[in-house]
């Protein structure tokens, strides 16, 4: 028969045991507790990073409300354009038209010889002849034919009054929406197409007068005088040469 001290020892044995059991079991629970406390932690600061740019992101689409929808660059489009991809360029002269690179005609060169004429050239150049040549850009004298390189290119309101190779043409050839659009066109432009009726009158081919009369009073230009004096000179010249 066990006595009563053997008895006591089981008793007290046995609680120890449960007690170190109990303790283990809350260690568990604090290691689990701390654990789903570090991960709701990182949770909460990477909502507030998503947050932060979203933030972000609505500001610079705020930002980019102020700018006429026409010259609004796509970030998504200008991000296609590859500094290796050729860009189609037109020259929107009558005369031999060159762009470079560089300064005072320095770096690489493209020579356009007539009115729409074009050029596959890199972008990588577009953008240094975009840079170099801002004035011509502006002009008109040459003309992107890349609608996510425009994207880029036209952020001032001037390239809005550029006229292109087709409404230059419809005016030469006296369609209903010539004055319209000459209208339209900057002075340099009014200046060039000015410039090719000059050219149509010296070398005698059929023009309408009715709208050289209405292309004279809107640039403030007397066209058919410049065409008489052109061909004075022209006259002089070759009398000279003889």
């Amino acid at each position: 028969m066990k006595t009563k001290s053997e008895s006591l020892d089981k008793v007290v044995s046995k609680r120890k045991t449960t007690k170190a059991q109990t303790n283990n079991e809350e260690v568990n629970q604090l290691t689990a507790d701390s654990l789903l406390v570090k991960n709701l932690s990182e949770t909460i600061e990477s909502l507030k990073k998503e947050l932060e740019v979203i933030k972000s992101q609505t500001m610079m689409n705020n930002a980019h409300d102020t700018i006429p929808q026409q010259y609004q660059p796509n970030p998504n489009i200008v991000n296609t354009v590859q500094p290796n991809e050729y860009i189609k360029v037109m020259s929107l002269i009558d005369n031999k038209l060159n762009l470079s690179t560089r300064d005072h005609g320095l770096g690489k060169t493209f020579g356009f010889e007539e009115f729409g004429e074009t050029q596959d050239i890199l972008y990588s150049d577009l953008m240094e002849i975009n840079n170099h040549h801002r004035n011509f850009l502006e002009a008109g004298y040459y003309y992107i034919l890349d609608d996510r390189v425009v994207a880029i290119a036209s952020k001032k309101e001037a390239y809005k009054k550029i006229l292109t190779k087709e409404q230059i043409e419809k005016i030469l050839n006296n369609d209903e929406t010539a004055i319209s659009l000459f209208q339209k066109a900057n002075p340099k432009q009014q200046e060039v197409i000015v410039k090719f009726i000059i050219k149509k009158i010296i070398n005698n081919e059929p023009v309408d007068y009715n709208l050289i009369d209405k292309l004279s009073r809107v640039s403030g230009v007397n066209i058919v005088e410049k065409a008489k004096a052109s061909v004075e000179i022209k006259d002089n010249m070759m009398k000279e040469s003889e």
